[in-house]
Formats: structure tokens, C-alpha cells, sequence
């Protein structure tokens, strides 16, 4: 097999979430195989720390404080990406999560249905499938222009299938789930210069705010067949593959990263 599929060398990929756990694990993944890296999230005082990171990795890294899910701060990202190097190659969603640990973000609850407000159902939808979409459509006509491109989003195990339990995650796995079915879409609209699949992590373990509680971790190992949690190195790996040569008649798909749950 010729492994140089793999190699991203030269070119530019952005990040979304870049600068939290599953976004820095992508970034050095992308890191190894010699891609450039622009790295998108906010607070803005989160951005310098990981760019040194991955600049210290030998990746050209930019660093784009911007709120993806406001338009007009995609179209900085976009801007500033190609100000710096003249093209867009590779994207990869991974801004939202199972709720907001990010004040500058749309705030949600993770409450029961029967708890939520019209407000926290829709901000849930905000954070996880309007900020994919509208990454997703700020970058496709400049990778058409170019012949080719990647998109990677983020989904959930919790979009693929419900498990018994309290339901504080319903909200997000309903949005998650949209993720799922905008990737097929995608896919089938901006093909064929455009590749688009989506990641489905399960219990990932990655930097939590001090006090958060995460109850399916007590039972996790007990769970998960592979005998641990997942980090973010795992999905680090994955985006890559959907992201090179190695993966390019593969489009459409929601692969789950879950240890086997």
C-alpha cells in the first residue's frame, strides 16, 4: 500500500473548537502529516497557548479567535486563512458539545425534554448544527475552486442511538443526529470536488471545567469492549484518514469512534 496517501504535506486544513480536547487532538494529528493548521475558537485567550502547541509540533499554525456560529465571524476565518495561505484543503467541524463550557458560545441546558425551553432546544441545534453548516458553506466554493476538498463534522454516539437513563442528553443527541443526515447532504450536493463525513465519538475523555460531573464515566469500562475511555487522539486519527488521498471514495459516512459501545 502506498502510505504517502496518508501525508497532508503543504496543505491547509482549519479546525473549529480547535483550541479545546478533541480539537488540539485533531490539530496534532494533522500536525504529524505535515499539514498547515488554523486553529478556530474562542475565548480569544485560549488561541495563543495552542498555537504553540502545534507550532512546536513544525506545523505552520494560524490562530482565528471567532465565534462559528455567528456568519459574519466565519467570514473572518475565511479571510484570514486565505490571507495566510491561499487556500482551504480540509475542514473539520468540531465546535459544539453536549453543552455550552464556553461562555462566549450559545449557552444550553442538559436537562429532561420535559425541563427545557423553547430557548435551550434551539441553542443546542445553534451550537452543533449551525455552526457545521455554516463552516461547511464558507469554504466549499473556495474548495471547489481548487478541484478538492474535506470536510469532516462532528456527531455523537448520542445521535446514533438512545441508551435508558435520565434523557439529559436528548436535546444534543436530536442535534447530533441532524449533523448525521446534513453530512449525507452535503455529500451529495457538493460532490464530487467535495468529500464530506462525519465522526461519531463516544465517551471521549478530554479537559472539563472544575465541578463538571460526567456519570457515564463511573460505568464507562464496563460499557466499552475496547476496556477504556477514548481521548482525542482517537478522533484525532480518524479525521485524518477522512481528510486524505487514503479516504477518497469514501463520502456520505457517519463512522462511529466509540470503542466497540
Amino acid at each position: 500500500m502506498d502510505f504517502s496517501r496518508f501525508s497532508l504535506e503543504g496543505r491547509t486544513v482549519i479546525i473549529t473548537g480547535g483550541s479545546g480536547g478533541i480539537g488540539m487532538g485533531c490539530a496534532r494529528a494533522f500536525a504529524e502529516v505535515g499539514a498547515n493548521i488554523v486553529i478556530v475558537g474562542v475565548p480569544a485567550e485560549s488561541i495563543a497557548p495552542a498555537v504553540a502547541e502545534i507550532e512546536a509540533l513544525g506545523a505552520q499554525t494560524l490562530g482565528v479567535a471567532a465565534n462559528v456560529a455567528k456568519a459574519a465571524d466565519v467570514d473572518t476565518m475565511v479571510e484570514q486563512t486565505l490571507d495566510r495561505f491561499g487556500r482551504i484543503d480540509v475542514l473539520v467541524n468540531v465546535a459544539g458539545g453536549t453543552y455550552s463550557r464556553n461562555p462566549e458560545m450559545p449557552q444550553f441546558s442538559r436537562a429532561p425534554l420535559l425541563e427545557l425551553d423553547e430557548q435551550d432546544f434551539m441553542t443546542a441545534f445553534d451550537a452543533n448544527v449551525k455552526t457545521a453548516f455554516l463552516c461547511a458553506k464558507a469554504v466549499v466554493p473556495y474548495m471547489k475552486k481548487i478541484g478538492a476538498g474535506a470536510i469532516i463534522n462532528t456527531g455523537s454516539s448520542a445521535g446514533l442511538h438512545v441508551q435508558k437513563g435520565p434523557g439529559d442528553l436528548a436535546t444534543y443527541g436530536a442535534a447530533k443526529a441532524a449533523v448525521h443526515a446534513l453530512t449525507a447532504r452535503m455529500a451529495a450536493q457538493w460532490g464530487p470536488e467535495v468529500r464530506v463525513n462525519c465522526i461519531a465519538p463516544g465517551t471521549i475523555d478530554t479537559p472539563r471545567p472544575a465541578g463538571t460531573v460526567r456519570p457515564e464515566m463511573a460505568t464507562a469500562l464496563d460499557r466499552i469492549p475496547v476496556g477504556r475511555v477514548g481521548n482525542a487522539s482517537d478522533i484525532g486519527g480518524v479525521a485524518v484518514f477522512f481528510a486524505s488521498d487514503a479516504a477518497a471514495f469514501v463520502s456520505g459516512q457517519t463512522l462511529p469512534v466509540t470503542g466497540g459501545e
